[in-house]
């Protein structure tokens, strides 16, 4: 269904259109039409009525404000109305209105302002104009003389009070100076302060009745009615367009509705012609499940044939070519009866399928022609027709990058388009088929593994008992250098027994380069790349030599360059010496001469050799030769295979010369091999050379540093090496506090953790493991130094080792200096002359 996926955008997309046009298409709100309308009317009655009152309220016509309050009132309310109606969007939501209803609302404001002065100044007025109305025609008789003074007033106010502009408020205001001049008695003074008070109140009351009455209340109102009308219409004419839209929207929804229905009903009948063929793939694949590798052929041949029938094709064939894909090594074919293939035209596919270069007709890494006649000139296409194909598709399987044939169909009755999914398919049933050759030869080469795996089980057995036997060697040797450098150090240098104790330290050394050697072999120790000497290398390896091999293989050593030096693993280097030798010494069936040399050799450019390439430099170059019966050049391609051996499985394992050829490349070198059959073989093995006194720079003797006191806790379960360790400790200047049980030891540290300022402890202990002790004391005291020994190879790994707070790693036996260098590492200098130079060479750091 992923033309309905591709559709789905397609869907949402017309349903958001069809949401968008319903919301635009609504009609605006009636009932909050009505209101807004109800509101701008009651803003021009109010403001009418207002109006009327006020000309009332100034004629004195009114006996209270309370007309001018409820006008007032209504205007404010019907203001308010509005703007909450109009919210931040404006009227109607029309944002242009929003600006004018606020401006409306500030000029209702301002008008409430206006009544309230209005009222205040008019209520002044009208009570002065009313005594002094009262007041004029008893002030006639009261006293000689003013009479004709109260009769001109009374004119002059009457003008002043028709027409307070001009000249008639001075004559009145003059006149009322000649009364008061006239009598001071208080009737005249009390008429004479109102008519002054009309006076001063009349012009600002008529002031602020024109105000009033000029208002912009009615004329903004109209406006806002007006821009809301014409908005109103518009908005309901777009609903009109905008409904009309979503008929027409609702149309094509429905007509796509329609469209789908067909279009799943297609689909449906092809979904079954799918399921069909995945069931057929099915079936295919729990046929070969169990099916014996005698009769993978024929079932390959009915599943191809039920593949053919399937995708109704008039020719179907599975190749398997070689490794480089240039040739057909076995081929399944299956056509119609009168359209056979040829072995030559098989091969003519294979050859089409490699040169094939139009990418326009690949499809998921396959090759898909629906017509041939519609190609572009093109060998390909000439190739196609040739074989009067019409529709070609080509599957071609691969394993792990390795090209193992193709999967082909053809029509040539008819030209046919096969969809993604089928050429999916189609893939699927050529890797069943590819699994189902890879098992027969998979099974074929089991039976092979299995022998090596028993080689290999029994090579794991003997390095741990060889890994087991070195940890308790290490504990006799433990012992013998320990003492022997304890006697060394109360010995008189060069004296007899002084001689003598050294030829025992001498003896231990040598045999713990056997140890060495013996925890290599089981991999149980880390390689730590250091200047070696190869003089010394090969020094040793031919003494180890010649006490292993039989009398009848002498050993000549010719070394010109003894003191020529390689950065590598001195156990390593001397392992190549000794399986070199041994290798030469079973080519002879132990009766010959072995000649070992050791040179150096300048490389000015790069030089191939028979097994890798050397760069240009300066190398030392190691050579065994062997008077055997020498390889013929088949032999030489195979003798660094692992596993590959001439001998008889009870003679040897094939291991030897792979673990030679592996040290030599990860040292950076390379061998050559040279050898005839009756002529002897000659192994020449070459190391990148360092520099001239590089070995002596690095090996320089450092002193050893001591101790001031420092209290270390010295844990280890064979109770004489913890005495001879107390004894190295003390003679170090360091003060011991030993233990032969790593729970007492637990047990002092929690009494009195201050108490010590390092922990030295071995690792392999029947109570506690030395990496357990470790993270304990490491919970209890995280800041103090704690240094592990061991024997049989390191725990298991670094990050145990950090989280449980080691900080070096020290391998058995203790040499003494070794032990003073690692002790000064981890703990305060304190003024320690000689502890500024401590070497990093023999650290081995977490």
């Amino acid at each position: 269904m992923r033309w309905l996926a591709k559709l789905l955008p397609a869907i949402v997309l017309l349903l958001v259109a069809l949401t968008y046009l319903a919301v635009r298409g609504a009609v605006p709100d009636t009932g909050r039409h009505e209101r807004i309308l109800d509101a701008l009317r009651s803003l021009t009655l109010n403001e009418a009525a207002l109006h009327r009152d006020v000309l009332r309220a100034r004629d004195g016509l009114l006996r209270d404000y309370d007309p001018l309050v409820r006008s007032v009132d209504g205007l404010r309310l019907a203001a308010l109305a509005l703007q909450e109606l109009g919210g931040d969007t404006g009227v109607g939501g029309s944002p242009d209105l929003a600006l004018p209803v606020r401006s409306l609302r500030t000029a209702v404001d301002a008008q409430e302002t206006l009544v309230e002065r209005f009222k205040s100044s008019n209520a002044l007025l009208q009570n002065s104009l009313s005594y002094f109305s009262h007041a004029g025609p008893q002030l006639n008789g009261a006293e000689p003389g003013v009479s004709p003074v109260v009769g001109v007033l009374a004119g002059d106010m009457l003008r002043f009070i028709g027409n307070p502009r001009g000249g008639n408020a001075a004559s009145a205001t003059a006149s009322l100076d000649r009364l008061a001049r006239l009598s001071s008695g208080p009737d005249i003074a009390a008429f004479v302060a109102h008519g002054r008070l009309i006076v001063a109140t009349l012009p600002a009351v008529d002031d602020l009745v024109a105000t009033l009455l000029a208002s912009p209340i009615g004329n903004r109102a109209r406006a806002v009615q007006d821009l809301y009308l014409e908005r109103h219409g518009a908005a309901l004419a777009r609903a009109n367009q905008f409904r009309l839209m979503l008929y027409a929207a609702a149309l094509a929804l429905a007509a796509y509705l329609v469209y789908l229905f067909l279009r799943l009903r297609a689909n449906a009948q092809s979904l079954r012609t799918r399921l069909r063929f995945e069931n057929l793939i099915a079936d295919v694949s729990t046929q070969f499940i169990n099916l014996p590798r005698e009769r993978i052929t024929d079932g390959i041949q009915q599943a191809l044939a039920r593949l053919a029938g399937h995708a109704a094709v008039d020719r179907a064939y599975l190749l398997r070519c070689d490794p480089e894909g240039r040739r057909v090594e076995r081929a399944h074919l299956w056509s119609l009866r009168d359209l056979a293939r040829s072995r030559a035209a098989v091969d003519e596919v294979l050859t089409t399928t490699l040169r094939w270069t139009l990418g326009a007709y690949r499809r998921q890494r396959c090759i898909h022609v629906p017509s041939v006649a519609a190609m572009p000139p093109s060998a390909e296409r000439a190739a196609l027709k040739e074989r009067d194909v019409r529709s070609w598709l080509c599957v071609p399987l691969w394993r792990a990058g390795t090209p193992l044939g193709l999967l082909g169909f053809e029509t040539v009755r008819r030209e046919q388009c096969w969809t993604d999914d089928d050429i999916a398919l189609f893939r699927t049933a050529g890797e069943i088929f590819v699994n189902a050759l890879e098992r027969k030869r998979a099974e074929d080469e089991n039976e092979a593994l299995d022998g090596r795996l028993r080689r290999a089980q029994r090579l794991e057995a003997i390095g741990t008992l060889t890994g087991g036997i070195a940890h308790n060697f290490n504990n006799i040797l433990g012992a013998i250098l320990g003492y022997s450098e304890m006697a060394l150090g109360k010995l008189a240098a060069d004296s007899r027994p002084w001689r003598y104790v050294s030829e025992v330290r001498q003896a231990g050394l040598r045999a713990k380069g056997v140890v060495d050697q013996m925890l290599a072999f089981s991999r149980r120790v880390e390689r730590v790349r250091a200047a070696v000497r190869m003089g010394d290398v090969v020094d040793e390896a031919v003494q180890l030599l010649r006490a292993s091999l039989p009398a009848t293989v002498p050993i000549r050593v010719r070394a010109e360059a003894t003191d020529a030096a390689v950065r590598g693993d001195a156990t390593q280097l001397q392992q190549v010496v000794m399986n070199l030798c041994t290798n030469a010494a079973h080519a002879m069936d132990h009766r010959g001469t072995i000649d070992v040399g050791l040179d150096t050799v300048e490389v000015a450019q790069e030089r191939p050799l028979s097994h890798g390439t050397l760069a240009a430099g300066r190398y030392v170059r190691l050579t065994v030769a062997d008077t055997g019966y020498g390889m013929n050049p088949a032999t030489q391609e195979h003798i660094f295979e692992p596993f590959f051996t001439t001998r008889p499985p009870s003679a040897g394992t094939g291991l030897g010369l792979a673990t030679v050829h592996g040290i030599v490349a990860d040292h950076g070198g390379a061998i050559d091999v040279r050898s005839r059959p009756g002529a002897g073989s000659r192994f020449r093995a070459y190391f990148a050379a360092m520099k001239a006194g590089a070995a002596e720079t690095e090996e320089a003797a450092v002193p050893t540093p001591y101790g001031h006191g420092e209290t270390v806790l010295l844990v280890e379960d064979d109770r004489p090496l913890m005495l001879l360790g107390e004894e190295m400790l003390a003679a170090l200047g360091y003060e011991p506090i030993g233990f032969a049980s790593s729970a007492q030891a637990l047990a002092a540290f929690r009494d009195d953790p201050a108490r010590f300022d390092l922990l030295l402890t071995d690792e392999i202990m029947p109570e506690i493991s030395g990496t357990d002790l470790a993270a304990a004391a490491h919970r209890i005291r995280p800041e103090m130094p704690i240094i592990l020994v061991t024997g049989h190879g390191g725990p298991a790994g670094a990050e145990r080792l950090q989280a449980a707070g080691i900080r070096e790693l020290l391998r058995k036996p203790l040499l003494s200096a070794d032990l003073a260098r690692a002790l000064a590492r981890h703990l305060p200098a304190r003024d320690r002359p000689d502890s500024q130079a401590v070497p990093d060479r023999a650290r081995k750091s977490m």
